[in-house]
């Protein structure tokens, strides 16, 4: 079961905040609790997520009037660390779909486990199928402290909606993380808050598209241009390229009338047409349109060039105990990156018990299981901006035939009394010798 993917740190490459975005807190939110399944828990301060047997996932809640999506390009929901009590975490973010219609008017008071809209009670992870659409994960490193803010783009959640009414559900969390309400006392800072970018004037839809990582080989940049004013006109661009994030220095390139793409070479832009590795450039695109006589400003686009640390978990593996009281498993691990990064192992959440990794912060180690189960474990490398994670599957059996059926969920031969995977005579022993000779003739008995 490999499974490889990379997340950009949205709390270090936060969209930046413009003069025209409409910023609107959350009208409500609360956590709802596995173990209290019918309790509402607005008596805390934090909205948490974990994935365990005391399992937690929270609910937040935007009612907006007279909104019109269509008139936005652009949704960044931003939440605020309250805290954890993991190192490295992940969680992830999904919108409850627009037509999902069940107690959509809950309250802070009244939310339950039980009743809060397109959850899966019965999963310490996961929401109802079909009822709601994955948004994205956070990812944030050992350090991050109170207060530090993450951002996730929500726009297509946005731009579905018909009824003023957004939810979203904070679920499948790495560990347990307290993420601050919709009240919390540090602040309107801190509180989830929905950013709302209108369409600009000038030129839109970038390509790259805002904080997207690309490759060093990146070979133009393009764009949308407005309509002309008089419905015929050419649109003229100057277009603008820097790593300066104050974009005080940068180069600058006209383009011929019509045009809405540029090639990224140093015969556009002499400083920065070599796109550097691992760092963040920007970017925007100044229009003229003659039937206006004047310049339509753009506004600053941005995106990073570079790679995740590539990582491999390494080979999933099939054990069995036979016997022993514990058994000794090698994690084989391999990453690289092209500038300094780290790495973290850590368990995945799966029912399995608890495992200890030492070390946790090589490539290779190693640990010791002293119980069945079907056991994940990932590899974390982090360079500070990109993240890049693989998986490693390990399923341990008390013998062979238990390995085998965990491995694959096959149910055992309906013969096979014992779940040795063999049907024998132990097996047709075990069916009736319990039995044998037993009389259900209450008249004679069976004589």
């Amino acid at each position: 079961m490999k499974k490889l993917s990379f997340l950009l740190i949205l709390c270090f490459l936060a969209s930046s905040v413009w003069a025209d975005d409409t910023i609107i807190s959350a009208s409500v939110s609360c956590r709802t609790d596995k173990l209290q399944p019918d309790t509402n828990r607005s008596d805390s301060s934090k909205l948490s997520i974990r994935s365990d047997n005391e399992a937690a996932k929270s609910w937040i809640k935007f009612e907006i009037t007279d909104f019109a999506p269509e008139t936005y390009r652009k949704a960044i929901l931003r939440l605020a660390l309250q805290d954890h009590g993991e190192t490295a975490s992940t969680f992830s973010v999904s919108a409850v779909n627009d037509d999902y219609l069940d107690n959509i008017v809950w309250a802070e008071r009244d939310i339950t486990w039980n009743n809060a809209p397109a959850n899966d009670t019965a999963s310490q992870t996961d929401l109802l199928p079909g009822t709601t659409t994955l948004m994205g994960s956070i990812s944030y490193p050992d350090g991050t402290v109170q207060g530090d803010q993450f951002y996730i783009d929500v726009t297509d959640a946005i731009l579905a909606d018909t009824d003023g009414i957004i939810q979203f559900v904070l679920h499948n969390g790495s560990g347990l993380i307290n993420i601050c309400t919709h009240d919390h006392s540090l602040g309107a800072d801190v509180w989830p808050t929905l950013i709302l970018t209108p369409r600009p004037a000038g030129a839109d839809y970038p390509v790259p598209d805002y904080d997207e990582v690309v490759a060093p080989t990146l070979s133009e940049l393009s764009w949308k241009n407005p309509d002309p004013n008089d419905g015929a006109s050419l649109i003229t661009c100057d277009v603008y390229l820097t790593t300066d994030p104050n974009m005080l220095t940068m180069d600058m390139v006209t383009l011929a009338a019509g045009e809405n793409s540029v090639a990224i070479n140093t015969t556009n832009f002499p400083n920065y047409g070599n796109l550097a590795d691992n760092t963040m450039h920007y970017w925007k695109v100044d229009c003229h349109d003659p039937s206006r006589d004047n310049m339509i400003p753009g506004e600053p686009w941005n995106f990073y060039v570079g790679a995740p640390p590539a990582i491999d978990a390494g080979e999933d593996q099939i054990l069995w105990l036979d016997g022993a009281s514990e058994i000794t498993v090698n994690l084989d691990g391999t990453s690289s990156s092209s500038t300094t990064y780290t790495v973290e192992w850590t368990q995945v959440t799966t029912g399995a018990p608890t495992v200890a990794i030492a070390p946790a912060d090589a490539d290779d180690t190693s640990l010791t299981i002293t119980a069945r189960g079907d056991y994940e474990f990932m590899l974390t490398g982090n360079d500070g901006i990109l993240v890049g994670s693989d998986t490693v599957r390990i399923v341990v059996g008390n013998d062979a035939c238990d390995a085998s059926h965990i491995n694959f969920g096959d149910a055992y031969n309906e013969a096979d009394q014992n779940q040795d995977c063999v049907v024998d005579l132990l097996d047709f022993v075990a069916l009736i010798a319990s039995d044998w000779l037993g009389c259900t003739d209450t008249l004679t008995n069976c004589n």
